[in-house]
């Protein structure tokens, strides 16, 4: 059992509160998103949010989490973000040679809000694994800031690959 001072406590407080938003924001995305593959996409990223969630919440209570650090992303089956010709995320395909660079406004200012998000919190792990640094908890916020890099990466490339980058966004 880890005793957390105020501000251990205060620092994850404010990461559970952060990741219940993504949560709901990434839920309400797939909800309103016109791409399947987006939709896919939005709802594994909430799933993965959720895992980080339990772990923040099992740190609240002064347990350390059992993590796997063999699979970065356990919602995407292959994480293949290497080729400029292909993405392959569970179970979708998107291709440069698909000619299908059409999307909908709304799922591109998603995208941007969400690519935000996920930026966001990649910051603020970034600063609350400063105070956990000699501390148990340590590898835990190792492991969800590289999820975060991961979510990032994705949601990046499908932008790419649709197109998303190529125009101006009005807000």
């Amino acid at each position: 059992m880890v005793n957390l001072s105020s501000k251990e406590k205060f620092l994850l407080e404010g990461e559970k509160y952060q990741q219940q938003l993504a949560i709901d924001k990434f839920n309400d995305f797939t909800l309103h998103a016109k791409d399947d593959n987006l939709k896919t996409l939005f709802s594994n990223l909430s799933k993965i949010e959720e895992s980080h969630l339990n772990l923040i919440d099992e740190m609240l209570q002064g347990k350390v989490p059992l993590i796997n650090n063999k699979s970065i992303h356990p919602y995407y089956e292959s994480n293949t973000f290497n080729s400029n010709n292909y993405l392959s995320v569970g179970g979708m395909m998107l291709t440069s040679l698909d000619n299908n660079y059409s999307y909908e406004d709304g799922d591109k200012i998603i995208c941007f809000d969400a690519l935000t998000t996920e930026e966001l919190l990649h910051y603020t792990y970034n600063i609350s694994k400063s105070e956990f640094e000699k501390s148990e908890f340590n590898d835990i916020f190792e492991f969800i800031i590289n999820e975060k890099n991961e979510n990032i990466k994705y949601i990046n490339e499908y932008m790419n690959k649709k197109g998303m980058y190529n125009n101006t966004i009005y807000f």
